[in-house]
């Protein structure tokens, strides 16, 4: 897992290059200029999340990231795909718009939906 609280410098995202390149768009597409993008994550922080094929449901539970992705989890915004299956949930954390943005990779799509389903039921 990638945790990031600052405006991603996209080469160093543990993302393949397509799926970066496409978060990138995702996270740019509300701005007219990356400029403006920057300036509004130093104003109003978010936080982007990228789990990693490898990563399991029990060790993301034991995370100190877990809160956050239990949050996105069950009061998303939206989802949208990602080139290569990847999926971006963006959950908004406050009136200020700071947002947690989590990238899933396709080998835990159906854990993912599975414990989200499990945390919806248990609002």
């Amino acid at each position: 897992m990638q945790y990031l609280n600052h405006w991603p410098d996209i080469t160093k995202l543990a993302l393949p290059d397509p799926v970066a390149q496409d978060l990138y768009q995702q996270l740019l597409e509300p701005f007219s200029s990356e400029g403006e993008a920057k300036a509004l994550w130093v104003e109003v922080p978010s936080t982007i999340i990228i789990l990693n094929s490898f990563d399991s449901i029990d060790q993301l539970m034991k995370s100190d990231s877990w809160s956050d992705i239990a949050f996105t989890l069950t009061y998303p915004e939206y989802t949208e795909p990602l080139k290569m299956d990847y999926q971006l949930m963006v959950a908004i954390v406050n009136d200020s718009g700071s947002g947690i943005f989590l990238v899933i990779p396709p080998e835990l799509s159906t854990l993912i939906t599975e414990k989200q389903t499990e945390l919806n039921n248990n609002v």
